[in-house]
């Protein structure tokens, strides 16, 4: 009797409903990487948008303040060039 082909490991986290594919803004507790103020998941969905989140080239997705655009836009692109983790600021309430 033949064993039944298994399935990958792609093909098992995409069957998997638990699995998230990037930041779920709803449910995880998230930063600006630029200045480290706590954003609230509101702040993503309001008009006008005070959160904003920003996507590498590598398909990671960065939480940053609208106010802090330029400077987080800055650390993602240096991420990028240089393949480190990005500089995020230190967390603060």
């Amino acid at each position: 009797m033949k064993r039944q082909k298994r399935a990958t490991k792609k093909e098992r986290k995409a069957l998997d409903p638990t699995h998230r594919a990037g930041p779920n803004v709803q449910a995880q507790h998230i930063h600006c990487i630029s200045c480290g103020r706590h954003l609230d998941p509101s702040e993503f969905d309001a008009s006008p948008a005070s959160a904003t989140l920003i996507t590498c080239d590598h398909g990671s997705r960065f939480a940053s303040c609208v106010a802090c655009m330029q400077d987080s836009e800055r650390r993602v692109v240096e991420h990028d060039r240089s393949g480190e983790p990005v500089r995020t600021a230190s967390a603060w309430h």
